[in-house]
């Protein structure tokens, strides 16, 4: 355990897979290194990087949400 989040952080850059306790003002604080978040991509960018559906069309798609839409978007939930 160190003494301050300085020697967390230095030791976080030693060794970021590894999270490192402090001992700061009497509060015991756990410190870890996050992978860098790589930009926001909208929920498009994301449908499109997994590619093209190869089920329902987008006809029986767009059916199917307008369905949902007509019958209020509630279906029973069973055994909750």
């Amino acid at each position: 355990m160190t003494r301050t989040l300085e020697e967390a952080v230095e030791q976080l850059k030693r060794d970021p897979s590894t999270p490192v306790r402090a001992a700061v003002d009497g509060l015991t604080v756990e410190v870890r290194a996050v992978p860098p978040v790589s930009g926001m991509e909208s929920a498009a960018d994301l449908l499109a990087a997994i590619g093209p559906w190869a089920g329902e069309t987008t006809d029986e798609i767009l059916a199917w949400l307008n369905a949902a839409r007509t019958a209020g978007g509630k279906r029973p939930v069973s055994n909750l």
